[in-house]
C-alpha cells in the first residue's frame, strides 16, 4: 500500500525541480544586471580619471607657458629667483642629511 508521500513524490519532485529552474533564471538575471552595472561604473571611472589627467596636463601647460614668458621678459629676475631656489634647496638638503662624521 502506497502512502500519500511516496505517491505524491513525482508530482512534489517536478515542483521543487521547476522552482529550482525559476529560482536559477533569477539568479541569473540578477548577476548579469550587477555584472552590467559593474561595466558601467568601471568605463565611469575610466572617464572621470582621463578627464582629470587631461586637466592636469593642461595646468602643467599653462604653468610651463607663464614661466617661459616671465624668464623672456624679466630674464634678470628669472636668473635671481633660480639661484635663490637652487640655494634654498641645497640647504634643506643639507639640513636634512644626517653627516657622516
Amino acid at each position: 500500500m502506497e502512502n500519500s508521500v511516496t505517491g505524491n513524490l513525482p508530482k512534489n519532485g517536478q515542483k521543487i525541480a521547476d522552482k529550482v529552474d525559476d529560482l536559477r533564471g533569477d539568479a541569473t538575471s540578477a548577476l548579469t544586471k550587477a555584472a552590467s552595472r559593474a561595466q558601467s561604473m568601471g568605463r565611469q571611472s575610466i572617464d572621470a580619471i582621463g578627464d582629470v589627467a587631461s586637466q592636469a596636463r593642461d595646468v602643467v601647460y599653462d604653468a610651463s607657458d607663464s614661466i617661459v614668458a616671465y624668464t623672456k621678459k624679466n630674464p634678470v629676475t628669472a636668473l635671481m629667483i633660480a639661484a635663490a631656489s637652487g640655494a634654498l634647496l641645497y640647504a634643506a638638503i643639507k639640513a636634512l642629511t644626517p653627516s657622516r662624521d
